[in-house]
């Protein structure tokens, strides 16, 4: 079991708690002792004086300790907003964390922040950037686990397009659909494009998708590992994926046509004819890019490494901060 204990109602006897909020799968791996990000926060907290709470995100109590002047964790997808209240939810590239006080990914405080390179030293930022991606391409690693590389490369293609699922979610983040943004890349160039089908799509999805990857014929669906498809391809499409961010490692031209808190990296298509634009364009905008100065400004900045041996005390550094 975890170092959380859990509570099922919103009465806390200590003036002052470290309370983390979840539902489903996600509690039970925390209810566990299954997610180290948490097991070592809890750890800190602990050494400081300060119980450690579980929540169910789902019931009453957790909204009411929401409001709370306990350090509060939403642990997931999140709108919630208050003084003690922080979002957390393992980012992009696996080991790297949000503890974010607005939410995550394309809800993070990231996606307002302003990134300026030239506060950022350019030989710290190339050692980490190689060090991060170095072993992620090397060893075809990535948060969802990859198909086994060919033996021989890809063929090359102008773009791949990473599909997703999120066009029926209650609040609308992308600005075009999968299928515009297929049909745009189809038409944009004569050259191949590959779509690569979200992992959790099911038979209906995946047989959908390829009847209409099938309505071009210059259109190919494909299984191949995330990085490689990035290799073989000129461009990167994604309305807002880790796979778009991922493209950043081999420093390729990334169009997001969703929200994201990555948007400074890419260029950001609201319609088809900007996607159009942006595909022709794309190549030669980010030739300049300082992909290791971006890399170093997101991860190492703003996301915490639960591996380091300071990462408890820069979570408990950011907590206090604000509460």
């Amino acid at each position: 079991m975890g170092l959380f204990q859990t509570l099922e109602t919103p009465t806390i006897r200590e003036d002052r708690a470290l309370v983390v909020h979840a539902y489903g799968k996600r509690f039970s791996a925390i209810q566990e002792g299954r997610v180290v990000f948490f097991e070592k926060l809890a750890q800190y907290a602990q050494r400081e004086g300060l119980p450690c709470y579980l929540v169910d995100q789902s019931e009453l109590a957790s909204g009411i300790l929401q409001e709370s002047d306990h350090i509060n964790i939403i642990f997931g997808p999140s709108h919630a907003d208050g003084p003690n209240l922080f979002h957390a939810d393992e980012s992009y590239i696996v080991g790297f964390w949000y503890l974010d006080p607005k939410g995550v990914f394309w809800n993070s405080s990231l996606a307002d922040a302003e990134f300026d390179p030239s506060t950022i030293d350019a030989k710290e930022a190339t050692y980490f950037f190689n060090g991060v991606t170095g072993f992620m391409l090397r060893e075809n690693y990535s948060k969802r686990t990859q198909t086994l590389r060919l033996n021989a490369p890809l063929d090359k293609a102008k773009a791949v397009i990473f599909a997703q699922d999120i066009e029926n979610y209650m609040t609308k983040v992308h600005y075009l659909t999968l299928d515009q943004m297929i049909e745009t890349a189809a038409q944009a160039t004569d050259e191949t494009v590959y779509v690569k089908p979200h992992p959790l799509y099911d038979a209906h999805a995946r047989d959908a998708l390829a009847a209409r990857c099938a309505e071009f014929k210059n259109v190919v669906l494909s299984d191949a590992s995330v990085h490689d498809l990035i290799a073989a391809s000129d461009v990167v499409l994604s309305q807002n994926s880790a796979a778009g961010f991922e493209a950043f490692m081999q420093k390729k031209p990334v169009i997001t046509c969703g929200a994201s808190d990555y948007h400074h990296g890419s260029l950001v298509a609201r319609s088809s004819d900007a996607l159009k634009d942006a595909i022709a364009a794309a190549p030669d905008i980010v030739k300049s890019f300082p992909y290791e100065k971006y890399f170093y400004w997101f991860l190492h900045d703003h996301m915490l490494e639960v591996q380091k041996p300071d990462f408890a005390k820069r979570a408990w550094a950011r907590l206090s901060k604000r509460g």
